[in-house]
């Protein structure tokens, strides 16, 4: 490396912080901020325009940062939208189905406080008015249609389906098809309530209204299913 001095043969002094960042890379704590502000404001402007009216400039502008800084982030604002999605269905509190139980009665139990805390998970002021945009937004933007069912819907079924298999596998439940079943558990938990506040005829069930359907849905399909 060329050793830079000033004309008196001395080296320069240390960078300033500001002039430091201006020349390299801002440090990882910066990056994760910035991207976090983001993906805030995109979430903030998705809702309230709708995918197709919000640019990514004013995303940009309402985080406070640059054209520049967006783009280096996510290359286009279909990106953006996918990693909202991912910001909330990763988010901590997802609950997982019990790894371990012993018999039905066990199973029935694991199978209603994932599908409770399924519920009280997803079922939120964000998920129905993402949903809504997304539904308004399908035919236009087809892939922001596929990142919400694939982050949201599909993650939970495929989730449930192998779980139900392990099941199947242990001779607690006789089910042709797993997949169907996750599919019919989730849809009834999580889609019917979705939908119905989505289309403004009902309100988001509370946790109690949740835990009781919860339980009545697993009681229904494990005993409609057990493998004795």
């Amino acid at each position: 490396m060329e050793d830079v001095r000033s004309p008196s043969g001395d080296r320069p002094a240390d960078l300033s912080a500001g002039e430091a960042r201006k020349r390299g890379r801002p440090p990882r704590g910066t990056e994760e901020q910035r991207r976090g502000q983001l993906l805030k404001a995109a979430e903030t402007l998705f809702l309230d325009q709708g995918f197709g009216a919000a640019s990514m400039d004013a995303v940009a502008k309402l985080a406070g940062v640059s054209k520049k800084t967006i783009y280096a982030f996510f290359p286009t604002k279909e990106d953006l939208f996918e990693e909202v999605m991912k910001a909330h269905v990763g988010a901590e509190g997802r609950p997982v189905p019990a790894p371990h139980v012993a018999d039905l009665p066990a199973l029935e139990r694991a199978l209603a406080d994932y599908l409770s805390g399924l519920a009280q998970f997803i079922l939120g002021c964000f998920a129905v008015r993402l949903f809504r945009v997304t539904i308004a937004e399908a035919e236009r933007f087809p892939k922001i249609a596929e990142t919400f069912y694939r982050q949201g819907a599909l993650r939970s079924v495929h989730e449930l389906e192998d779980w139900l298999a392990a099941q199947v596998k242990k001779g607690l439940l006789k089910l042709d098809d797993p997949h169907e079943g996750a599919v019919m558990l989730t849809s009834t938990i999580i889609l019917q309530p979705l939908r119905a506040a989505a289309l403004r005829v009902a309100e988001l069930p509370s946790p109690e209204v949740m835990e009781a359907r919860a339980a009545s849905v697993a009681k229904m399909f494990v005993r409609g299913a057990a493998g004795n």
